[in-house]
């Protein structure tokens, strides 16, 4: 049975104003009777509800202390008054009776008709589903009400759980606790959450659904999950023990008025978690063009993004291949590059926390970049890395495919700037394979592979100014010094090991040495002359590739 308290769910009932008899607002309501004879109390029953002007007795106090005392006397609900129309006030002995019976008198505006407010009174007590959506519009003006005034996650979950008289708890796509009612302090079901946040993490989406399951702890409880939408391609949840017994006239529907408010809620949150992306992408943007250049200041605020200036640290970048239909019919649409390039955002960020990975994510134009740290990079961290890279990359992958590039390991963060070269780098040598859907790490290049960049005309110029007259060797004789200068040194400049590896005799290695130093006026012990000689000897190989190549395809 409704109690006069309910009624102010109502939108009639929702100006009123209780004049005295507060602690009667429990009192039971079973019908309503409009009124304005002096002898209304004839034609009134237990759990009556009278509607009135005050006209029968506007100018009369004891017969309205009369019928105050009548209406007590019949277990009467209250009096429903339209105090301005006619009496203005309420008599203050009329009050003092009302408050000590502990009968409600309430105020009605007048901009309001008896008619309407007993139309919506009765359809309220006499339909069940009329009563149930009354009370979920109530619960969602509630709630709005409180997301206007500020109110924060875990007050809108706690003042739910109050609603519902039933423990509560938000989790985010993950399962991880974002906010819980006081239920979840006492020890006897302090278990219990942490049963139903195991059993969420272990596997989210049919929680994410809304379901119904059981936990060990609470015996004859079950517990109900519902879904909260973000613009996370996941949604959060709405976890409630006990859902099934609530009392009437609570319902999903008023679960579902409050997590409209609370997904209102979370989707603000998330557009200030936007907003602090950005500033933190715009840093990072500033620290690899070395728009910061003092070391302090790289320090503190690389520190203030959690990355330990006391780690070797990894950048690991990923992005979507630019190829295929897919690609192509994505880029029409610039809503959906966003939504998926939130939804990459988001499955990177739980691949770290679920990887239980030390590490920050940026963007950077068209990359997503994740610094990892460790205390020191061994085989077991490679290991780690590309473990982590390949699970990484099956999670992001769907309708596109995405490729990974890994740098080289960096001992100080302010040389993050050549850990993302490296990563990027990585990506480009792949895309130069013609390769998509890939994870490559950074080698360093090895001379030759840094010659070959350079123009021919200039590398040539190098090999022909070093090596002079053996340059180009037309007698056996040249081909043997060269030869002779390329393995002495191979070998350190070593004569004996030369000679072993050339099955000469040692005199025979001093004397071409002496001869090539002259021919080419340097000392092989000197090591720029040593150096110079060496890369010429390698552009020589070069040159002659690539002869060989234009030979075989003519």
């Amino acid at each position: 049975m409704k109690t006069i308290n309910d009624l102010f769910i109502l939108d009639g009932m929702k100006e009123c104003v209780v004049l005295a008899g507060h602690r009667g607002l429990t009192r039971n309501v079973e019908s309503v009777n409009i009124s304005d004879t002096p002898d209304v109390i004839n034609f009134l029953y237990k759990n009556h509800l009278l509607l009135t002007t005050g006209y029968g007795f506007y100018e009369d106090t004891n017969q309205f202390c009369d019928l105050i005392r009548e209406m007590h006397a019949l277990n009467c609900s209250g009096i429903i008054i339209k105090v301005n129309r006619f009496m203005h006030k309420i008599p203050e002995e009329a009050k003092l009776l009302a408050d000590d019976l502990a009968f409600p008198i309430i105020d009605l505006p007048t901009n309001r008709t008896l008619g309407d407010l007993s139309r919506h009174i009765l359809n309220y007590l006499n339909d069940h589903e009329a009563e149930q959506l009354y009370y979920a519009l109530h619960v969602q003006q509630e709630f709005s009400d409180m997301m206007v005034k500020g109110y924060n996650l875990n007050s809108l979950v706690e003042h739910l759980g109050h609603f519902l008289v039933r423990p509560v708890l938000l989790l985010n796509h993950r399962g991880e606790m974002i906010a819980r009612s006081h239920d979840f302090r006492m020890d006897s079901i302090k278990r219990a959450e942490t049963e139903i946040v195991r059993a969420i993490k272990e596997d989210t989406a049919p929680y994410q659904d809304g379901t119904t399951f059981d936990i060990p702890s609470l015996n004859q409880q079950a517990v109900t999950t519902f879904p909260v939408k973000t613009k996370r391609q996941q949604p959060s949840m709405l976890v409630i023990i006990d859902f099934q017994t609530l009392p009437y006239p609570s319902s999903q529907m008023a679960v579902e008025q409050a997590g409209n408010v609370i997904s209102s809620t979370l989707i603000k949150e998330q557009a200030i978690e936007e907003n602090t992306r950005l500033l933190k992408n715009n840093f990072f943007a500033d620290l690899i063009e070395k728009r910061v250049q003092a070391e302090d200041e790289v320090m503190s605020r690389t520190a203030f993004y959690g990355l330990d200036p006391d780690k070797a640290s990894i950048c690991v970048l990923c992005t979507v291949d630019s190829e295929g239909e897919n690609y192509e019919s994505l880029q029409l649409y610039e809503k959906k590059i966003s939504e998926l390039h939130n939804s990459i955002y988001d499955q990177l960020e739980d691949d770290i926390i679920n990887g239980n990975m030390q590490a920050t994510l940026f963007t950077k134009e068209k990359f997503f970049v994740m610094i990892l740290q460790f205390n020191q990079y061994t085989e077991a961290e490679i290991n780690l890395v590309t473990e982590f890279t390949q699970k990484a990359q099956k999670n992001v992958q769907g309708e596109y495919s995405v490729s990974f590039g890994i740098s080289n390991p960096v001992e100080s963060v302010t040389e993050i700037p050549t850990a993302y070269q490296e990563a990027a780098e990585a990506i480009t040598n792949g895309y130069d394979q013609n390769m998509t859907g890939f994870i490559n790490y950074y080698k360093t290049k090895e001379i030759k592979e840094l010659l070959n960049t350079l123009p021919r005309k200039d590398i040539k110029a190098l090999y022909e100014n070093t090596l002079k007259s053996l340059a180009y060797p037309e007698t056996k004789e040249d081909q043997e010094l060269i030869k002779t200068i390329e393995i002495y040194l191979n070998c350190q400049c070593e004569i004996s090991v030369t000679a072993r590896k050339l099955y000469i005799h040692r005199n025979t290695v001093k004397y071409r040495i002496k001869k090539a130093e002259e021919l080419l006026n340097c000392s092989f012990h000197d090591p720029a002359d040593s150096l110079r000689v060496r890369v010429a000897l390698t552009i020589g190989n070069i040159l002659e590739d690539e002869t060989k190549t234009l030979s075989s395809v003519q």
